[in-house]
């Protein structure tokens, strides 16, 4: 089976505009897009853009019907739930791991973020926060430097992206306590108390799981 040729360069600036479009917010769940129309936006030909969608149906942020055309993809109830599972099982294991075994520079990557998130909060900087959120996940993975657990951190990056934005958004109080939550386990993983950190890490997904599944109980 010949290997698969790698994207052009037309192809990946097509891409990866079309994610940052999906991930920000600008295209929301449910909106149609055509071809033509982005083609022209981005300034190219059709074909990039069609590579650039195939790609994002294959990722699960677009779907792609002979009946309804391309339509950006919401998140369905089995996604959440997988999802949140899938970094349950990562996430408690990672900050397991590294408790008690952080070097100085990345306690203080983690101590910046950290504080960053308390700015963003005071701020209601609600988009900045959840940058800030997404890359605390990513950064604890990537201190235990397994390289197959950050090909899959990088691969949810995206859509922990959008599910923390709609967490964030469902309940008004949630933003101040989800802070307050990723101090309580990184001051586990600093204590050297891995089995606590796993627990709060698993209190704290569990938390937004069931904002995300049931918004109707936090929107008050």
């Amino acid at each position: 089976m010949p290997a698969l040729s790698p994207p052009s360069r037309l192809q990946s600036r097509a891409y990866e505009e079309l994610r940052r479009l999906i991930v920000s917010g600008e295209f929301t769940p449910g909106t149609f897009l055509s071809e033509r129309q982005l083609a022209q936006q981005l300034a190219m030909s059709k074909t990039p853009v069609h590579v650039a969608l195939e790609r994002l149906e294959s990722e699960g942020f677009v779907t792609i019907s002979a009946q309804q055309g391309v339509v950006v993809r919401s998140l369905s109830v089995e996604d959440i739930v997988d999802h949140y599972e899938l970094r349950d099982a990562i996430e408690g294991w990672v900050v397991r791991r590294l408790s008690g075994r952080l070097n100085e520079g990345q306690q203080t990557q983690l101590h910046e973020n950290l504080n960053q998130q308390e700015e963003a909060l005071l701020e209601n900087d609600f988009a900045r926060l959840t940058h800030l959120d997404s890359e605390m996940h990513y950064l604890m993975c990537s201190f235990l430097n397994n390289r197959e657990i950050i090909r899959t951190m990088e691969r949810l990056r995206d859509k922990i992206h959008l599910v923390i934005h709609r967490v964030l958004a469902t309940d008004p109080g949630r933003p101040r306590q989800s802070v307050k939550e990723h101090r309580e386990i990184v001051d586990a993983i600093f204590s050297g108390d891995g089995d606590l950190a796993a627990r709060l890490m698993t209190s704290h997904l569990e938390a937004g799981k069931r904002r995300v599944l049931n918004p109707s109980r936090f929107s008050d």
